[in-house]
């Protein structure tokens, strides 16, 4: 028992080494290499504790090769922009002026539902009202807002009214959302008059949204 508890320690104590050593970060500020090589040197590291017969030096090793790799990587990222990108990827530019980048959202494999969360947690009711969005290498969203949706925030913020601009999807990717429809107290047949006044069909729309005052919004999909 004295021999687990003091390689615990030990394993315990390169483990947060190494951490340390790869920079000061939360976990979902880590870039994809960073997050990788934390994997891999939690499982090497735990080898030896589970199995007694595993000489230290074999959880050792791998780990400072994995931790000193992780460091020159950084470092060459550092000097150099081309490294910087093949290692860490560039960001991806979703929206730009309101106007979802469709096949970047394809390519990214992210659903307009999981967008819309995350706008929403970044207190954007209304995805038009969206410059620009980033996705950074490391996952996080970057939002950045039209300047008349900043007055606006600023001047509700200043009178002491609730900002109610919340946009709900009514049509994702061709198909109507009825939860969304019925939340924003809207039904069919206002749904049908608000496409045809916009020249759309259920099937043509990547995105429809109403706000709660009656406001509606469209994208088409993109030509394949």
């Amino acid at each position: 028992m004295t021999t687990v508890l003091l390689r615990t320690l030990f394993v315990y104590l390169l483990f947060i080494l190494s951490i340390r050593l790869m920079g000061k970060r939360q976990v979902g500020e880590l870039q994809l290499s960073e997050l990788v090589t934390t994997f891999m040197i939690s499982e090497l590291a735990v080898n030896p504790i589970l199995d007694l017969s595993i000489p230290l030096s074999y959880s050792i090793i791998p780990v400072l090769f994995l931790l000193s790799s992780e460091v020159i990587m950084s470092f060459i990222a550092t000097k150099s922009d081309t490294a910087k990108r093949i290692i860490f990827g560039n960001p991806s530019l979703i929206i730009k002026n309101g106007i979802l980048n469709q096949k970047e959202l394809g390519r990214l494999r992210i659903g307009v539902s999981e967008l819309l969360a995350e706008l929403r947690l970044k207190d954007v009711g209304d995805i038009s009202q969206v410059e620009y969005a980033f996705l950074e290498q490391n996952g996080k969203l970057s939002v950045f807002l039209k300047k008349n949706a900043q007055e606006s925030g600023q001047s509700l913020l200043q009178s002491g009214m609730p900002d109610s601009s919340i946009a709900f999807a009514v049509i994702v990717d061709g198909k109507i959302n009825e939860s969304n429809l019925e939340i924003a107290k809207k039904d069919g047949i206002w749904l049908e008059k608000e496409l045809k006044r916009n020249g759309a069909t259920i099937e043509s729309v990547f995105l429809m949204t109403v706000d709660d005052t009656g406001k509606s919004y469209i994208i088409m999909k993109e030509e394949k």
